[in-house]
């Protein structure tokens, strides 16, 4: 069984970390009413990571999380 990380080449990523920015898109809305979800830079700042990753996992795992 290979994991996420190994599934969409990020494997300088942990597995909890790919998990939760993926939660970002799948789960967690800024403004339920709105249903806007966080920009790369919230979603960073909440993770205390940079941009650039977060838009590089959820680019990667779109597939998974755009359903």
């Amino acid at each position: 069984m290979t994991t996420l990380g190994e599934d969409f080449e990020l494997t300088e990523y942990s597995e909890e970390f790919i998990n939760r920015i993926i939660d970002y898109r799948m789960h967690i809305y800024k403004n339920r009413e709105l249903r806007e979800y966080y920009t790369y830079d919230e979603i960073a700042e909440k993770e205390n990571c940079n941009a650039d990753d977060v838009r590089k996992i959820l680019t990667a795992t779109a597939i998974k999380w755009n359903h």
